[in-house]
C-alpha cells in the first residue's frame, strides 16, 4: 500500500479521515509541522493530506504553507490541501506554488481517496517521464480563475511535453503516459493539438 501523511491537528477529523483510508493506504498522522517533518525524513511518503492551519497559528495558514514548501523544495511527494473558507485564498496560492489540489471542509471523504488517487497517477506519470529524460514539466496558472482551470493546464503541459518530446508519437506518447491511444486522441482532441504548430 502506498504511504499517505494526513496532517491535521483536529484530532477527530484526523480519526474520521484515517478509518476512511487505512484500508486503501499506509497512513502516518501528525498534528503539527515538527511531527510531520520526522515522518517525512524518516519514511517514503507518497502523498500528503495537509491541514493548513496548524499550531501553533491554528488560525492563520502560515504553519500549513511552511510545511508545503519544505516539500515541494526537498520532497517527491504530492501534497493535497485541506481548507476551510478562512484559508480559500491561501490554498489556492498553494495550488500556484506546487500543491497538488485541495479539499474544502467539511471534507467529502469521497473526494480525498479521488484527489489521492489521482496525485498517485500524476506522480506515477511524472516519474515515467523523468525516466524517458523528457524535461521538466512548468506550469503558468492564474489562480484567481479557480481549481479547474489548474487541472486542466496540467494535463495539456504534461500531455503535450510528451507528444513534443516523442516528436507526436502517439503509441511512444501513450506508452510513456500510461494511457491508452484512444485517450491521447482524446486529449489532442480536447486541446486542439496540431503537429504542424510545434514543428522547428
Amino acid at each position: 500500500m502506498e504511504n499517505v501523511l494526513l496532517v491535521e491537528d483536529d484530532i477527530l477529523l484526523r480519526n474520521q479521515i484515517r478509518f476512511s483510508l487505512e484500508l486503501t493506504f499506509n497512513i502516518f498522522e501528525a498534528g503539527d509541522v515538527e511531527e510531520a517533518l520526522r515522518i517525512l525524513k524518516e519514511n517514503k511518503i507518497e502523498v500528503v493530506i495537509l491541514d493548513l492551519g496548524l499550531p501553533p497559528s491554528e488560525n492563520t495558514p502560515y504553519e500549513g504553507i511552511r510545511l508545503l514548501r519544505f516539500i515541494i523544495d526537498n520532497l517527491p511527494a504530492k501534497v493535497v490541501i485541506l481548507t476551510g473558507q478562512k484559508t480559500e485564498n491561501a490554498a489556492l496560492e498553494s495550488i500556484k506554488s506546487g500543491a497538488f489540489d485541495y479539499i474544502m471542509k467539511p471534507v467529502d471523504m469521497d473526494k480525498i481517496v479521488f484527489s489521492i488517487k489521482r496525485a498517485l497517477l500524476f506522480k506515477d506519470i511524472e516519474e515515467r517521464i523523468d525516466k524517458e529524460g523528457i524535461k521538466k514539466i512548468s506550469f503558468d496558472i492564474e489562480v484567481g480563475k479557480g481549481l479547474q482551470p489548474a487541472r486542466e493546464e496540467a494535463e495539456r503541459n504534461i500531455v503535450l511535453r510528451v507528444l513534443k518530446d516523442t516528436n507526436f508519437n502517439v503509441y511512444q506518447s501513450a506508452k510513456i503516459l500510461g494511457i491508452k491511444r484512444e485517450s491521447l486522441y482524446y486529449f489532442i482532441k480536447k486541446f486542439g493539438f496540431k503537429r504542424s504548430e510545434y514543428d522547428d
